[in-house]
């Protein structure tokens, strides 16, 4: 076997491997717990929900990135791995690269945020 690893492979680890550190992620995110001390002020309070807040923004971002990883996956193995799914042109390996998860080819995507599609 070539020690150099075919683009549908090298994405495979990659997403792969971002997959084991956002699952890494997710097990060592713990509610937080109430202390168990009692409130004294509402800025400690105010604090302490903005906290939460910033964790769960934290989760859902992870999680939703796991998703995306999950549709790579698909397209890996139905072979549309690399295609624009808006156009179908290929996928530049450069953007693929610095982005495994990528569904749209630059201008594709470009269009899509001025648009507001996600």
């Amino acid at each position: 076997m070539s020690a150099r690893l075919r683009p549908t492979e090298a994405a495979r680890e990659r997403l792969a491997q971002r997959a084991r550190q956002l699952e890494q992620l997710l097990l060592a995110a713990r509610p937080r717990r109430e202390t168990e001390r009692e409130v004294t002020d509402l800025k400690d309070g105010a604090a302490e929900e903005a906290l939460a807040e910033i964790d769960n923004v934290d989760l859902r971002r992870h999680l939703a990135e796991l998703q995306l990883i999950e549709h790579a996956h698909q397209r890996l193995a139905d072979g549309t791995y690399g295609e624009c799914i808006d156009c179908g042109e290929s996928i530049s390996p450069a953007r693929l690269l610095a982005q495994p998860t990528a569904m749209r080819c630059t201008a594709c995507q470009r269009n899509a945020e001025h648009q507001g599609r996600h």
